[in-house]
């Protein structure tokens, strides 16, 4: 194995050739009441935001793996905050930030992450997604990430000092699944209604489908039978 500190130079260097992309709230938000904490936040300073941005917060044992077979044991977090992994060499050497890009993925929990450049709701963003399947006209992918979240005031506001009893800001998760089917990028609803009026299938085959099948529009599973069947026919 390769010395990890020369893999690590290779990422920063890499880094200036690849874009993250950063799921925050907007500067009105942030700087309402001149909170201090808020102001941290903006800075990208999630530290005192209650809740973990981590898919996970342990390392697990994982892999990094190149598009030439090369291949590096490491421990690794994905933070979903930022789209970005954070990889370590053992357990007692400091974590290191990484940002993937078209020519490595990582390998975690028995699960394979990949940068991808996906048109979203008419918006191009950079997103690490979790391959699920991949077929000839329909491919299904995880979005781990996770979102600030401020908090709701109800009465009366009094200014705010920025001391310890102000409400804090949350992580709160946004996960979805995502298909691309034909080139184009979808996100699946939750909801069967939703999800017949996307038109992403003939209505008539996802109802007939959904009556003869267990579907759950929640469950990774779930949603490869279906995607399965779809590029089947």
């Amino acid at each position: 194995m390769k010395n990890i500190n020369t893999l690590i130079i290779f990422f920063l260097i890499s880094s200036q050739l690849t874009f993250s992309q950063d799921f925050s709230v907007s500067t009105d938000d942030l700087f309402s009441g001149g909170n201090v904490l808020l102001r941290k936040l903006m800075k990208k300073d999630f530290s005192e935001a209650e809740g973990s941005p981590f898919l996970d917060k342990n390392f697990r044992d994982g892999k990094i793996i190149f598009n030439s077979g090369k291949t590096y044991n490491v421990l690794t977090r994905l933070n979903v905050g930022t789209q970005k992994f954070e990889i370590k060499k053992n357990a007692s050497s400091q974590p290191s930030i990484i940002e993937l890009n078209s020519s490595v993925k990582i390998e975690m929990n028995g699960n394979t992450y990949k940068s991808h450049s996906i048109n979203l709701n008419n918006e191009e963003i950079i997103a690490v997604l979790e391959d699920c399947i991949q077929l000839d006209n329909i491919s299904l992918y995880y979005f781990p990430r996770k979102v600030i979240k401020m908090p709701v005031r109800t009465g009366a506001v009094a200014p705010s000092s920025g001391s310890s009893s102000d409400p804090k800001p949350k992580w709160a998760d946004a996960n979805e699944f995502l298909i691309n089917k034909d080139g184009k990028w979808h996100s699946i609803p939750r909801s069967f209604k939703k999800l017949l009026a996307k038109n992403i299938f003939d209505q008539k085959l996802l109802k007939k489908y959904k009556k003869a099948n267990k579907l759950n529009l929640k469950k990774k599973e779930s949603l490869i039978e279906l995607v399965s069947y779809f590029n089947s026919i």
